[in-house]
């Protein structure tokens, strides 16, 4: 499935709306989470990262993908959509959630001074991580083999 958009930011005045694609990646059930370190401060996320303008949703999460990871992975069907909106209105991020699967390469943190660390994670282990947007629950239901809605709304951990 090969989504472009094109605007990739919608403006609004001064502020901008940011897209973010991202990666569910599951292997033997356990899924991918990638760490970054800001400000002293670890957070997990799906990998992934903003687009460039011109490229498409699953270009851009390929290209993530071999950036964070140098990896290659098949982007599959959206699984999940969400706003993540500061309520000060400092940001507003629209996340966009694809089922990827592994293609080839070795696993390697990428050269980003924010990533911090990588790895898989069960079920379990899950709900306890600092996960940016706040999605554990969403990710856990995933893991049990549950539909998760495809808008999961506002989302934006104080």
């Amino acid at each position: 499935m090969e989504i472009l958009l094109f605007d990739f930011f919608i403006n609004h005045g001064s502020r901008r709306v940011r897209v973010r694609v991202s990666g569910l990646l599951i292997e033997h059930d356990a899924l991918l989470l990638i760490a970054h370190k800001k400000r002293g401060k670890v957070y997990w996320l799906l990998p992934g990262g903003g687009m460039n303008y011109g490229e498409s949703m699953t270009r851009a999460l390929e290209r993530e993908f071999r950036e964070e990871l140098g990896v290659t992975v098949n982007v599959h069907d959206p699984m999940f959509i969400g706003d993540s909106i500061d309520p000060r209105g400092r940001r507003h991020i629209l996340n966009v959630t694809f089922r990827c699967t592994y293609r080839e390469g070795e696993y390697l943190l990428g050269r980003d001074r924010r990533l911090y660390d990588f790895g898989f994670f069960k079920k379990e282990e899950i709900p306890d991580k600092l996960l940016y947007p706040p999605i554990n629950s969403t990710l856990v239901s995933i893991l049990n083999n549950k539909k998760s809605e495809l808008y999961l709304g506002s989302l934006w951990l104080v």
